[in-house]
């Protein structure tokens, strides 16, 4: 099968919320050198002229799917918003990415990409800059807005502006370098039948029990082919998963059903799909075996009923005020912690701190101080991070609320305790650190240290460490060792990743390295007053984080999100 959709790929220059030019160009250079490298390295005789070996025809590829992708990341940062524009913007932008065919194009790179990922510059290089400006537009409504034309407009016209985008991507499946892009069959059913809804997967695991990791076949005789209905979201971890969600305004649905195809072209479109389920839990899905319906409207939902919706998270940036303009002194009642170790696969000390307000009202979300706690925002945006306290002996009651504000359940007796603020300008001394563990010996897992260094001259430096390897299990089984470790401080950071695979003829032993920066993003001068710690790096950008002492000395410290403890 060929390229799904014709069309070819667009430039970043009209784009509203563009990053840095130069910090952008560098990307695109990179992922054009790859692919080219890529291009020239698989030992094929090409026909000339060929797009593939065209650093510029190559160079066009890459800028049609680095717009689609900042495209995208443009959408999710203005759902994260809270842009009323978010349905129109998403409706305009799937039909722009269909105008230009744009989704295969990105099932090719993306492709390419995970062949060689250490070739290309990765996505959220470029995505994260931007999302960055777009939540920090003062008017990000009026931004989105914009947006959602600029994609009807000529200056987003990927066709025009890429015409030789198709003709490469064409050129690398011809190849072999990449598959042809596919998309499951289309089908029609015109009486229409019963649609799952994720919102009813706990019913429906109730009704069939729980298995898992079927094959197909084993699945058609489970159950055989449902049809399940709900919006295409992607992974934003692993870019080339998605999974189906049921949204209601700015309420969703937990339970998602995972996709087990590549279902780029589907992304931010609500659709009907018939498929076999490979696996079934109280709290997700999996879908196998997809076809999707072309005419689903006339599906009606199983008759189970629907786990409630929630909030969907609200970002930080939406509660929260310039510093000094949030949560006054003389209306903060306390700051409350309490902390207790984690041992579900690994260990970790988990901490909870809430700020108890002298209106007898408590908030259990503490990433920013106080004093910039947008409360009047954050009442009602997320009623249920809010709640009641009172006095109890010599601790706290207290009542949490639902996503209405509602009262949720019972005044509860809590362990926390109260702590207390910096002096102005305090100065530390020494290095603080704090650890995790992820996984088990068994399986493998990893390690990693988060450390902060104060000096009594008022300068800081940030580190971090890790180190993951696999367990002993596959040690034992097949005498394979894998690890990977990485390092950063002030002054510069390194990682390093390879093993060994035993095999028919002895033991294969790879490595590999690099090294990155100068660490000036992990160093600088810092202030400590109240319950805030101001960083300011080296590299220019700042950090103001809630922090205390933990306890009645300086050999625990609260720093963002967590306690780190002197090294001694």
């Amino acid at each position: 099968m060929g390229l799904f959709v014709a069309g070819p790929l667009p430039n970043i220059a009209p784009f509203r919320q563009r990053p840095d030019a130069r910090f952008m160009q560098t990307c695109w250079k990179a992922g054009r050198q790859a692919l080219l490298s890529l291009a020239l390295s698989t030992g094929i005789v090409w026909a000339a002229p060929n797009p593939a070996t065209d650093p510029a025809a190559v160079g066009q590829l890459i800028s049609a799917v680095s717009l689609d992708v900042m495209s995208e990341a443009s959408l999710n940062a203005c759902g994260d918003v809270g842009a009323a524009s978010l349905p129109q913007m998403r409706a305009a932008w799937v039909a722009w990415r269909d105008k230009h065919g744009l989704a295969p194009l990105r099932m090719v790179v993306t492709h390419l990409m995970g062949r060689n990922p250490s070739s290309f510059p990765k996505w959220e290089a470029v995505t994260e800059p931007l999302r960055q400006k777009v939540l920090a537009d003062p008017a990000p409504d009026k931004a989105c807005a914009a947006l959602a034309k600029d994609w009807q407009g000529p200056g987003m016209d990927v066709t025009a502006l890429y015409p030789q985008a198709r003709a490469v991507a064409v050129a690398l499946v011809q190849a072999k370098m990449a598959p042809a892009p596919q998309m499951p069959a289309i089908i029609s059913v015109p009486g229409g039948g019963q649609v799952l809804l994720p919102s009813q997967i706990p019913a429906f695991f109730k009704q069939h029990g729980y298995w898992s990791a079927l094959s197909e076949e084993q699945a058609q005789k489970q159950l055989g082919a449902i049809y399940v209905k709900g919006r295409v979201m992607r992974n934003a971890s692993h870019w080339d998963h998605f999974y189906l969600v049921q949204e209601q305004g700015d309420r969703r649905a937990d339970p998602p059903i995972y996709l087990r195809f590549d279902a780029e072209a589907l992304v931010g479109r609500e659709v009907v799909l018939r498929g076999l389920v490979t696996s079934l839990s109280s709290t997700s899905m999996t879908l196998d075996g997809a076809a999707i319906v072309s005419d689903g409207a006339s599906f009606t939902p199983y008759a189970l009923a629907q786990a409630p919706f929630e909030r969907k998270e609200v970002i930080l940036q939406r509660v929260t005020s310039a510093p000094g303009r949030g949560l006054a002194d003389k209306d903060l009642a306390a700051v409350v912690i309490h902390g207790e170790g984690n041992y579900n696969y690994g260990s970790k000390w988990e901490e909870d701190v809430r700020f108890l307000l002298r209106d007898g009202t408590v908030y259990r979300r503490t990433e920013m101080p106080p004093d910039q706690l947008n409360v009047a925002a954050s009442r009602q945006l997320e009623p249920q991070r809010w709640g009641r306290w009172r006095a109890h002996g010599k601790g706290y009651e207290m009542q949490a609320q639902d996503d209405d504000g509602r009262p949720a359940g019972d005044w509860k007796a809590e362990k926390h305790l109260a702590v207390r603020p910096w002096p102005q300008d305090t100065r530390l001394e020494g290095g603080y650190s704090r650890g995790t563990f992820t996984g088990s010996l068994v399986t493998g897992g990893t390690s990693s240290t988060r450390g902060i260094r104060f000096t009594r001259d008022g300068r800081f430096e940030r580190s971090y460490q890790s180190l993951s390897s696999s367990g002993t299990l596959a040690a034992t089984l097949n005498n394979t060792v894998i690890s990977g470790s990485s390092h950063g401080d002030g002054k510069g950071s390194s990682s390093t990743g390879g093993g060994s695979v035993g095999t028919g003829t002895g033991t294969v032993t790879a490595i590999s390295s690099n090294k990155k920066d100068d660490g000036a993003s992990r160093r600088g001068r810092y202030q400590l007053s109240g319950f805030v710690l101001t960083l300011d790096y080296d590299d220019g950008h700042q950090e103001r984080l809630l922090s205390f002492p933990v306890y009645d000395n300086t050999d625990t410290v609260y720093v963002g999100s967590g306690s780190y403890s002197l090294d001694k």
